[in-house]
């Protein structure tokens, strides 16, 4: 009976602990240009532009943070990672990518703009 009653007390455990670590980690949440667009309209937000710098230069979303994927060292950020953050990119494949690595390091909050900025520039 002790040997049952520690099984399920090490389950209990067990399962208590996944879920800790499973709710740690934010969802990555998919948004639009429409949406992004009446973000910036209405209150400050953290927006990364994960393009590289040519990119970037060529055209940005104004406030937009510089931040290529290619160099893009999440560790590195000083923004707090229990508030919003949003990330955009050309097409919405290396937004996708850096929104896991900010999930991965623990931001808890993470909006990836669908579409990108082709998808911005066509709504202008």
């Amino acid at each position: 009976m002790k040997k049952i009653s520690l099984f399920v007390g090490v389950v209990a455990l067990m399962g208590i602990f996944i879920f800790v670590i499973t709710s740690e980690k934010g969802d990555i949440v998919k948004i639009d240009t429409k949406t992004l667009q009446n973000k910036l309209e209405n209150e400050e937000i953290t927006l990364l532009d994960v393009r590289e710098v040519s990119e970037y230069e060529g055209g940005h979303i104004a406030g937009a943070v510089n931040a290529p994927l290619s160099s893009l060292d999440v560790a590195q950020l000083s923004y707090p990672k229990d508030e919003p953050i949003y990330v955009i990119c050309r097409s919405g494949n290396r937004s996708a990518q850096a929104a896991t690595q900010l999930q991965d390091a623990g931001y808890t909050e993470i909006y990836d703009v669908s579409g990108g900025m082709i998808s911005w520039e066509a709504n202008e």
